[in-house]
């Protein structure tokens, strides 16, 4: 006893860590980096060490790897910003390479943060059963039912193994990674932290808002997801609402309705006829280089027209009445990204997804409304927007507590920013969580889809930038005036 006092009393006067049992969590440790780094990028690495269940006391922890890029300042602001990916399932050390569209580095680090569940952590919730299952079904020209029915057999694999491993699916959330994410405040010694989320990682952010506000500068929400929205109950009648947009804006638009008159009703009629009579359309497999003849039905026109048009930049969306028109006419060359995209593995971490919204979601949504959901629009009629309802009957989460399908409510300076022509999180909903936030600025850029801060790098990011400096003034706008001289709908190809 007399030994053990003196060796903590020497540990104490020579500045020696004694430890008695297992290193402390959370716990940041430096290691490598868990991506490739470009080259002379300014990088610091390492991995956040958390609790996988922070409910329990049996010592499991998990690896989260984090990449902090320094910024172009030898003297940064104490504050860093925060960035994380959404999906849920995104991966977010892709963003380093981001520094050329980060003015905010001129001031201060940016540290991205992978969640927990997503492709470089560890645990990674995988699920390649499932991709593997998508491809086959595309390569065997399976119909809609038949392929949904392969789907949900290999989720049910993937769940399975996922168990057998050990991990325990059921806090895989967004509690716990706005935790995750207060812990890594914590351990790196910042006082404060601008947080940016897009996407469900803005969701992500309003948790952290409400659960851990004290360490946060601002906010930036972008393409913004707020808790109490029922998503899937509403995924097609966003669909349409971006949609009707678009196609009325072509009509509104002289030289748009000159080169492409009726464009709406023609694209929804050769919707309704490829539902009878798919397009066949022969991609390569770039695994194994093959060749494969692909159908694609109607409603992989409207996804097509929703995720490779609607959901990208000025450019892309200026250009979309030229390429239905070409589909209309026969020319199927701009339907090959997307039909290419079906022999590629999933981009999420599916496993991570599925219990992200079998958790947070689908407990609070009305599966009557969303299976009637469609049927409220003739011309869409049957079409689904995700198959995340019926992948939670096997997932099997338990469901959050109330508050997670509840408004978060803050007066923590916070910018929030929306495409116009988002189908996914459509500027209604940010104008929705602005409301519930006091110090607040909302920000609708033109042009511009899902993500507005990938697709208008410049002008948004700009005014991120301009934010974070002085958060009590809204953000300088001028440069969306410019974005709606730039584009219009073009009528030729270039």
């Amino acid at each position: 006893m007399i030994l053990f006092r003196l060796a903590i009393i020497i540990s104490i006067l020579f500045g020696i860590t004694f430890q008695l049992s297992a290193q402390s969590v959370p716990r940041f440790e430096p290691s490598d980096c868990a991506i490739q780094i470009p080259k002379g990028e300014k990088v610091e690495c390492g991995y956040l060490i958390v609790p996988e269940d922070r409910t329990i006391k049996n010592n499991k922890t998990i690896k989260l790897p984090i990449a902090i890029l320094k910024s172009d300042n030898p003297n940064p602001q104490p504050d860093p910003v925060l960035r994380t990916l959404g999906g849920p399932g995104g991966s977010s050390l892709r963003m380093v390479t981001g520094r050329r569209f980060s003015p905010w580095l001129k001031q201060r680090d940016m540290v991205i943060f992978e969640q927990r569940g997503t492709k470089y952590s560890q645990p990674a919730l995988e699920c390649p059963e499932v991709s593997e299952a998508k491809i086959n079904s595309a390569k065997a020209q399976l119909n809609p039912k038949k392929t949904k029915e392969q789907e949900l057999k290999a989720v049910k694999v993937c769940r399975d193994r996922l168990t057998k491993e050990g991990i325990n699916l059921v806090v895989y959330n967004s509690t716990q990674s706005a935790a995750d994410i207060e812990d890594l405040r914590q351990v790196l010694k910042f006082e404060k932290i601008n947080l940016y989320g897009v996407s469900y990682s803005a969701r992500l952010m309003l948790n952290v808002m409400r659960d851990f506000p004290n360490g946060i500068r601002t906010v930036v929400l972008e393409s913004t997801m707020p808790l109490e929205i029922n998503y899937d109950e509403l995924g097609v009648t966003e669909i349409v609402r971006s949609l009707d947009l678009f196609f009325g804006k072509c009509a509104q638009n002289p030289d748009c309705n000159a080169a492409f008159p009726n464009l709406e009703p023609k694209f929804y009629d050769l919707v309704k006829k490829t539902n009878v009579e798919p397009i066949v359309i022969s991609v390569k497999d770039q695994k194994s280089g093959e060749n494969f003849n692909l159908k694609l039905i109607g409603d992989d026109l409207v996804t097509w027209l929703v995720d490779y048009s609607l959901s990208s930049d000025g450019n892309t969306i200026s250009e979309a009445p030229l390429k239905i028109q070409a589909v209309i006419n026969g020319d199927y060359t701009p339907l090959k990204d997307y039909a290419e995209s079906k022999l590629q593995p999933d981009f999420y971490s599916l496993g991570m997804r599925y219990s992200v919204w079998c958790r947070e979601e689908i407990p609070f949504e009305n599966r009557s409304k969303i299976a009637a959901q469609s049927n409220l629009f003739p011309k869409l009629k049957g079409y689904e927007v995700q198959s995340l309802p019926d992948v939670c009957r096997i997932w099997k989460i338990p469901p959050a507590k109330k508050i997670e399908n509840e408004p978060v409510k803050s007066n923590i300076p916070t910018l929030i920013m929306a495409g116009e022509y988002d189908a996914y999180t459509p500027p209604e909903w940010g104008k929705m969580t602005a409301a519930n936030l006091k110090n607040s600025f909302f920000v609708e850029v033109p042009w511009a889809g899902h993500g507005p801060g990938f697709n208008s790098p410049l002008c948004v990011n700009e005014m991120i930038a301009d934010f974070l400096n002085d958060p009590a003034s809204a953000p300088k706008t001028t440069c969306l005036d410019k974005i709606n001289k730039i584009f219009k709908f073009k009528t030729k190809k270039s």
